[in-house]
This record gives structure tokens, sequence and C-alpha cells, in this order.
């Protein structure tokens, strides 16, 4: 069982599980427990706690993490927590980098149907989605949040999508913007 106090603000423990969950806002998280993903492939984008917790919910995940020690981390507690259907591709760069092209790769048998934007180069792994088989659910945390990812362009982009926004309202970090997981539907 893991230590709550050891969670960072947001955070929380699946009380059916009693796994950590993705590091999402909890009215996005709310709505992922009602999907039945058992047949969906995920392709997340940044490595976390919250790993074992979603590759209960589907068929298999592949995780693309930049960070090789984060990546080890979220590795063990999945094979810590039984979980056994996952893929970790290394990608080591820096954020904003011009390693986008690397980063943002698909990997070799991944056929997402959700991507899970989490990480560096986010405006570039929606560009990416959008290039992917659809229908496809793209889920991206930190949502046109102060301090983490502010783009217009992004906005721009995924306009003509049906969307779900889930702020944290009692996120107090921020200047208007407050901390947002968006689930767009591409179709």
């Amino acid at each position: 069982m893991i230590d709550t106090n050891s969670l960072s603000f947001g955070q929380r423990v699946d009380e059916e599980n009693g796994l950590v969950q993705c590091w999402f806002t909890h009215g996005a998280l709310d709505w992922i427990k009602k999907q039945d993903w058992s047949e969906k492939t995920v392709l997340m984008f940044g490595a976390g706690l919250g790993d074992a917790w979603l590759a209960k919910r589907c068929k298999m995940l592949y995780v693309v993490e930049r960070n090789e020690e984060w990546l080890n981390t979220a590795r063990n507690n999945c094979l810590q927590n039984g979980v056994h259907n996952h893929v970790y591709c290394y990608r080591p760069c820096n954020d904003s980098s011009g390693m986008d092209e690397k980063y943002c790769a698909i990997p070799e048998g991944c056929e997402p149907d959700i991507v899970v934007n989490d990480d560096a180069y986010r405006y570039e792994v929606i560009v990416k989605a959008l290039t992917l088989k659809r229908p496809l659910t793209l889920i991206t945390d930190n949502w046109f949040q102060d301090y983490v990812f502010l783009s217009p362009a992004a906005v721009e982009l995924l306009k003509d999508f049906k969307s779900e926004i889930f702020p944290q309202l009692n996120h107090t970090h921020h200047e208007g913007n407050c901390w947002k997981t968006a689930i767009h539907f591409l179709v």
C-alpha cells in the first residue's frame, strides 16, 4: 500500500485496488474510471506512478519517457503490482531541444486507441496524434495551464473536435489558468 502522505497535490489512490491513479484532475480520473478500455491500446508520453493503474484498465500500455530513473521507477511499480501488459520506450532528450521527431515517434507495434500527452513536446504530441488512425481519444494533462502548457496553437489545432475539459478548481498555483485535464475525441 502506498503512503498517501508521499503523494503530490492532487494525486489520489483508487479505493478499489489501492493503486495510485494517473496524476490528472479528479474529474478526468472519474471520467476514465467509467470507460471500458479493456480492449484498448494506450500510448502515454510521460511515465508515472499511475501507469500500473492505467495498465490494469487497458489491453496494452506503451509509455515513452525521457528520464531513465523515472522510467525505471514507473516500470518497477508496474511489476511490483503484478502488471505486465506494458512496454517502456526510453527516449533521452530535453523538452524543446529540437528532438521532437525522436520523442514523438510511435513505438513499433503500437496502434493506439488512446494517446496520453503528459510530458515533453506537448504541442508536437498533439500534431502527431492528429496523424494517427481514428477514432482516437487524446488526453492532454495541464491543458492551457499556467506555468506548464499555454499553447494557443494547440487550442487552434483541436478547436473542431469534441472535447471535455476537467478543471481542478482547488488548484491554486496559477494566475488564472488552473490545472486542467482535457480529453479530445478525434473522429
